[in-house]
């Protein structure tokens, strides 16, 4: 504030001394024509050029207007009779005093402005000449750091200070700091904990460069810059919205890059996975088929086990590649739907006799409601559903524990439950257990180990009918999935 202040002040002196430098000047050079037999009208002339000249190299009306009052009082002094004496004798100066101090007046007036103008056309010519500048160089640039380091560059030569600029990361990342030195365009780069951005934040005059509702990167001047940077508001606003829509352009190209990296990827996937499970289902078949005809025909117990063991293992297979092409078909949006009404009573009896139709030891209740019920579904999908969820509930339980599955109509929603009484669900796990490839940590000693498809494929299921799909512990132990459909 004192450094501005001194600099006012000199601004002040200087013009004054540019002002009565001029009117003495003018003053001597009228005794001297004056001498030489010049008229008056001459010698106004020159104050005119004087006051002319005052305006030209001074800032301002008022250095103009004090210096045609001067040129009046030293015109009347030097000049006029009696000389050396703010007295008139004859009454007509009074009339030459007014149009000389009205032409002055108005003469410095219109320099001024015309001053002002070109000013102003000077500086709106910098500032399109500098945002020209920084777009051109912001266009060549091909990532987030890229834009900081030409931004800092720009600013630090703009306003002439040591700039820093901070490309923040997430919290417990480390985040850059650019540090761009007055008069020298080398960029130190260094990486800095958060608590340490903070000190320079709150330390500098900081602005910060918000993309979507998320700041990613401070622009941090000394706090004396204050002043300069408000005189010059308008520019530096162009120029801070110049470096947020270069840096979320690139955010933009960065997400997109991923996104098609992902896309890429995820078709690899489900084509690979298609694949995979094409060649196996047709070997499995067989396998399966023929195991269960040796199952059928021995006779030996040991051999009846050891065919059973094939039978199961490649059972499994066969559904787990099911699985797999269900997940593909899901994720690829290629499910079609055939809906129509189907009698809930006969999709339910047909998932539960092909669930259990391999767990003979273990018994599945129905609770079905009095009136026969119609609902609109894909009848294999939804028998998909049940199976998986009967299936799964199996996995957690013993012969000895309890499967019930309930149906009941309320409002325009038919409701499907499968409960049951055995192992609960770890708590940790129950938030998860939809998501793809997610597999519990609860599960019957000796069971199958599943690759969290099953679950997964019924919640896609049962959004595309568009209902919702649940999962809770029960209080006696155990867990309930339920699920509805639209009446």
């Amino acid at each position: 504030m004192l450094t501005s202040d001194r600099k006012n002040y000199s601004n002040i002196i200087k013009q004054c001394a540019i002002t009565i430098s001029l009117n003495v000047s003018s003053t001597l050079l009228s005794l001297m024509i004056q001498h030489l037999g010049f008229t008056e009208a001459n010698i106004v002339v020159i104050y005119l050029l004087s006051v002319l000249i005052t305006s030209r190299y001074t800032k301002g009306y008022v250095y103009g207007i004090v210096a045609s009052v001067i040129s009046i009082l030293s015109f009347n002094y030097f000049f006029t009779i009696p000389l050396y004496t703010f007295k008139v004798e004859d009454k007509s100066y009074y009339f030459t005093f007014i149009v000389m101090l009205a032409s002055a007046v108005f003469t410095s007036a219109l320099t001024s402005k015309l001053l002002h103008s070109k000013e102003m056309t000077d500086d709106r010519e910098k500032q399109a000449h500098i945002l020209y500048s920084l777009t051109s160089s912001l266009a060549k640039t091909s990532e987030v750091l890229d834009v900081a380091k030409v931004s800092s560059k720009c600013l630090s030569s703009l306003f002439g200070c040591d700039i820093y600029c901070i490309l923040v990361n997430d919290k417990s990342c480390k985040s850059q700091i650019l540090t761009v030195k007055k008069g020298c365009f080398d960029i130190n780069n260094i990486e800095a904990d958060w608590e340490e951005i903070e000190i320079i934040v709150k330390s500098h005059h900081s602005f910060p460069i918000n993309i979507r509702g998320r700041c990613i990167s401070y622009i941090c001047f000394p706090q004396e810059m204050g002043e300069m940077i408000e005189s010059k508001k308008f520019l530096f606003d162009s120029i801070v919205m110049q470096i947020t829509i270069a840096m979320e352009r690139e955010i933009l190209i960065e997400e997109k890059e991923n996104a098609n990296t992902e896309t890429q990827n995820e078709r690899f996937k489900n084509n690979l996975l298609r694949s995979i499970s094409h060649d196996l289902r047709t070997p499995l078949t067989r396998i399966t088929g023929a195991s269960e005809m040796l199952y059928h025909s021995l006779n030996e117990e040991a051999s009846l086990k050891l065919v059973s063991e094939i039978y199961e293992d490649s059972r499994w297979l066969t559904k787990l590649v099911e699985n797999i092409l269900s997940l593909t078909r899901i994720q690829e949006g290629r499910l079609a739907l055939n809906i129509k009404k189907e009698a809930v009573e006969e999709i339910v009896a047909e998932s539960i006799a092909r669930a259990s139709k391999y767990y003979p030891n273990h018994k599945v209740s129905i609770n079905l409601p009095d009136e026969v019920l119609f609902v609109p579904m894909d009848g294999k999908l939804i028998e998909q559903v049940l199976i998986n969820l009967v299936d799964n509930a199996i996995k957690h339980t013993t012969p000895q524990n309890e499967i019930i599955v309930s149906i009941w109509p309320e409002g325009d929603k038919v409701w499907f439950e499968v409960y049951n009484n055995g192992l609960s669900i770890n708590e940790n796990d129950l938030p998860n257990l939809f998501k793809m490839f997610y597999v519990g940590s609860n599960k019957i000693p000796d069971s199958r180990h599943g690759m969290g498809l099953g679950l997964p494929i019924c919640k896609a299921i049962i959004n595309y009918h568009g209902g919702e799909i649940y999962v809770e512990n029960n209080e006696e132990g155990g867990a309930t999935f339920k699920f509805y459909l639209k009446a």
